[in-house]
């Protein structure tokens, strides 16, 4: 199947639930995109879903592989089930876009990432930070290099997120993440919580977006690969409210004690890490959904210069006096996206200009042309993330620093190859 398409792309839904319903009502918005599937084991979901897209339902993405006439597949699933629904859609020789994290681990990240390399079909994944107007601008500051040569960044942006109801692609930003926590703060599901459907915690559900960010900040042209990494992680939501036997004025146990009982919460909630790259450069990384100080901001750091990125900051020197400056960002982004031709404009005057899903819908429509020129190498972002990850995850059981080579060759129990 070639990258270039003819309008319009054809997408298929693997997932009716929260994420499927988000993903269909931002496609409504693309042009260029029609629903033409919907998958999803809870059939009655897949049919509902289905049938406000005017698509066909399929009960298993296997029968809507089979099934349906598609250029792309949108895996919309839990984290553990990504890589067997993405590999066998890449190797039916359909696209796919896949939901954050990239897997529940970096053999599964790698067996993903292989099967895009051996058939030619495109793998993109979610990772909304990478398209906002403080990446391009943070992005356009170090290709001019305005910041030198980057050496320290830091991936710390902790901010929840506020999903509108029945899959409404709306948001509202939310504060610091001191009580954030998915299901046991009131918002998503169990699976968020529990390993065996989640692969982990908050190290994939919020690092996923920042390590991706900050390793696209750093890199320059290449992803950064990384070369060691050192992580703690710790699960402070269950003592907080002693799910054993925490009580109300009533005497009876409170919602949140239920709420942790009842999902089987049984991954971290924060943790803390420093990753040293093949270059020198490093970076460190804080996730938090629960944790008691005020929000911390992502900065990318060089020898020039340097950008905080929440609320957005120049630092520098010009003419020996000591720079810290803001910019009109929104000035930025909109000449910036007149630039792009007719869709930038559409995309800016519609609010699209920052949905992955525009792009990535663009990109399978030939039109990289009127795309960034920095767009993002998502698959591999997200590739080299899971790396990320699994180092916290290694370093953390084993008390001590792991090398790229004890991660890559222990993979979470895998033999999966570099």
């Amino acid at each position: 199947m070639g990258a270039q398409l003819t309008e319009p792309v054809r997408i298929g839904i693997v997932g009716a639930g929260n994420r499927g319903r988000n993903h269909a009502a931002r496609y409504d918005l693309i042009p260029g995109a029609e629903i033409v599937a919907v998958a999803d084991v809870d059939e009655a979901k897949a049919r509902a879903l289905a049938d406000e897209c005017g698509a066909e339902s399929y009960a298993s993405h296997r029968e809507m592989l089979d099934g349906a006439d598609l250029d792309a597949a949108n895996v919309c699933v839990h984290a553990t089930l990504h890589a067997d629904i993405a590999v066998d859609a890449l190797e039916g020789g359909t696209h796919v876009f896949c939901e954050k994290p990239m897997a529940g681990d970096y053999a599964d990240a790698r067996r993903m990432a292989d099967a895009a390399d051996r058939t030619g079909n495109r793998l993109a994944v979610q990772n909304q930070l990478l398209y906002t107007k403080e990446t391009r601008a943070a992005k356009a500051l170090a290709e001019a290099g305005e910041l030198g040569d980057v050496y320290h960044g830091i991936a710390a942006r902790s901010p929840g997120f506020s999903f509108a109801g029945e899959g409404d692609p709306e948001t509202t930003r939310l504060g610091a993440r001191r009580r954030g926590t998915p299901y046991v703060d009131g918002y998503g599901s169990p699976p968020f919580v529990r390993q065996e459907s989640a692969g982990g915690g908050v190290v994939l559900d919020l690092g996923s977006y920042t390590v991706g960010q900050l390793l696209y900040l750093m890199g320059s042209p290449d992803v950064p690969t990384v070369e060691r990494v050192r992580g703690e992680t710790f699960r402070t939501v269950p003592e907080r409210f002693d799910a054993g036997g925490a009580t109300g004025d009533d005497g009876e146990a409170s919602e949140y004690a239920r709420r942790i009982e009842e999902s089987g919460y049984d991954v971290e909630d924060v943790s803390a890490a420093f990753v040293t790259f093949e270059d020198g450069s490093v970076l460190s990384v804080r996730t938090s959904w629960s944790r008691y100080l005020d929000d911390e901001s992502s900065a990318v750091v060089g020898t020039k210069g340097g950008v905080r990125l929440d609320p957005f900051e120049y630092f520098s020197t010009v003419a020996d006096v000591e720079m810290r400056a803001s910019a009109d960002l929104e000035e930025y982004l909109f000449r910036q996206q007149f630039l792009d031709g007719e869709r930038g404009r559409v995309a800016y005057e519609s609010g699209l200009w920052a949905d992955p899903l525009y792009h990535w819908v663009g990109s399978l429509l030939g039109e990289d042309d009127a795309l960034p020129t920095d767009s993002p190498p998502t698959a591999d972002l997200a590739l080299e993330s899971m790396v990320v990850a699994d180092g916290i995850y290694r370093s953390a059981e084993l008390g001590r620093e792991v090398t790229r080579e004890e991660i890559v060759e222990s993979a979470r129990g895998s033999d999966t190859p570099e």
